[in-house]
């Protein structure tokens, strides 16, 4: 049998005749490679940079959301501060406002808390947070601060907020003074509030205002990020006790009148969406890879019948049929190897580009370089294999014969 070193030179050779043909032969194979290397690094990237982000901040607090009014209430909050691995608990009451300053008005969502409120890590920019002795002060997001109104409203400054009051039936608003603004540079992944876009008054005051007893979400603090999963459990347990949910149901979010998210259950929900989306993108980018190996396909066809006379003197000269196919699949690998590198290298490139268009650093997997010159070569030789085995099929006398 000739050596492989031959059939690639011989390969090499074919190619170099064709410079066109080749490369419009492996162009479907360079964007489909291109698309899947630069789809799964830019995922890979997000994933390492969510999670590096993730736990560089405090992830031992839990979010309680409420699924129905009238479930919350001081009762619940003193449960869930009773319950295993709690060490602080902030009941929390949200609601849309009109936001007025200096005679412009905005709508917003405004959150009443408590001062343990600030457990969570709430990044000050400028002034303080609140405190449960505090009545009509406000700490508001940088990006209503500077950007949202005409002027910048400083630390110091006033607002109004207008509120929907539901036992009046009027509406109902109270000058606040800004003691502080609040926000971070990055996307907070996972928080009851976007610290940005902020409005924090005091819990007294947002429930006076909008008569309302029931919290809308109670915040749970956990002693270290290694117990927030006990805390959590028991905390879903306690109140479902307390609220009549049989223990059957805690694990359906759709029978549950309450629903808890960590900081790591947002991440694997985060995981599973990315996964779910990386692979139905990189479905997609394998079309190309189709489209493109049906190319090499029919230019090795091609190829074949161009050369058969060529064949038939290859076989009077004692090559085998191995030979052959050796010598055609050879070739069908070449062509989509070449493509699969080239496509490696601009889907690497492109995903550079999408990192440094989102702010955010470039992990370059090894097992995508691989991959995806690995795969090129699959699909060489799927390709190829009909070509090769037509040409080492081909009786020598008759290819002789050929025009």
């Amino acid at each position: 049998m000739i050596k492989i070193s031959y059939s690639m030179k011989m390969a090499v050779e074919s190619l170099k005749s064709s410079k066109l043909r080749s490369a419009l032969t492996m162009l479907g194979v360079i964007i489909g490679i291109a698309a899947v290397v630069s789809i799964f690094t830019l995922g890979t990237s997000f994933g390492t940079y969510f999670e590096e982000q993730l736990l560089s901040t405090d992830s031992s607090y839990i979010i309680i959301f409420a699924q129905k009014e009238n479930i919350f209430f001081d009762r619940q909050v003193d449960i869930i501060r009773n319950s295993r691995s709690v060490i602080g608990v902030s009941p929390a009451l949200m609601g849309a406002a009109d936001i007025t300053y200096m005679g412009e008005q905005k709508q917003f969502t405004v959150y009443g808390v408590t001062e343990d409120y600030s457990m969570m890590g709430v990044p000050m920019l400028e002034g303080s947070f609140l405190s449960d002795r505090d009545t009509s002060v406000v700490v508001i997001g940088k990006n209503i601060a500077y950007d949202q109104y005409r002027n910048q409203i400083p630390v110091r400054g006033s607002i109004d907020i207008t509120v929907w009051n539901a036992i009046e039936r009027t509406y109902v608003t109270q000058t606040f003074r800004v003691i502080g603004i609040t926000g971070v540079d990055d996307f907070a992944f996972i928080s009851a509030t976007d610290s940005n876009n902020a409005i924090i008054i005091p819990l007294s005051a947002m429930k006076e205002m909008t008569g309302t007893e029931d919290y809308s979400m109670i915040i749970a603090m956990a002693e270290s990020p290694e117990t927030v999963q006990e805390a959590r459990d028991d905390i879903r347990l306690n109140l479902a006790r307390n609220l009549g949910v049989s223990e059957r149901n805690l694990e359906n979010n759709r029978l549950m009148p309450f629903i808890t998210m960590s900081q790591l259950d947002f991440l694997d929900a985060v995981r599973t969406i990315m996964n779910v989306m990386t692979t139905f993108l990189i479905a997609i980018g394998g079309i190309s890879l189709v489209v493109g190996s049906v190319g090499i396909m029919n230019i090795m066809v091609v190829t074949v019948v161009e050369r058969t006379r060529e064949i038939g003197t290859f076989k009077a000269l004692g090559y085998t049929s191995k030979d052959i196919l050796s010598i055609f699949l050879v070739e069908s690998v070449v062509i989509s190897g070449i493509g699969g590198i080239v496509g490696t290298i601009l889907g690497l490139s492109a995903a550079y580009i999408g990192a440094y268009a989102l702010n955010m650093p470039m992990s370059p997997s090894i097992g995508a370089i691989v991959g995806g010159i690995g795969l090129s070569v699959v699909v060489g030789v799927i390709a190829g294999v009909y070509p090769a085995k037509r040409a080492a099929d081909m009786n020598p006398v008759d290819a002789l014969r050929a025009i």
